[in-house]
């Protein structure tokens, strides 16, 4: 897992991430700057976005699997398309 992470964090840039939640077999990332969330998750071949409303501002949730890991990515919601 641990090798997955690092994956992770080569492709996108550590300076770019403000933090990640780490379960079993899976990862959350919270974006430095929300606004770059979308291209992180595109970067990383995210596809799913469930966006939730009763947040301010609204976020988006971008979901799927890299290297063998759930994963999922923060972006503002407008960004979803």
């Amino acid at each position: 897992m641990f090798v997955a992470l690092i994956d992770i964090l080569d492709a996108l840039g550590e300076e770019r991430v403000a933090g990640l939640t780490i379960l079993r077999g899976s990862v959350r990332i919270e974006p430095s700057r929300l606004s770059d969330g979308v291209v992180m998750a595109r970067e990383l071949g995210l596809t799913e976005g469930i966006v939730h409303q009763l947040t301010t501002p609204a976020v988006a949730d971008w979901s799927g699997t890299v290297a063998g890991l759930e994963c999922h990515v923060r972006s503002l919601a407008g960004a979803v398309r």
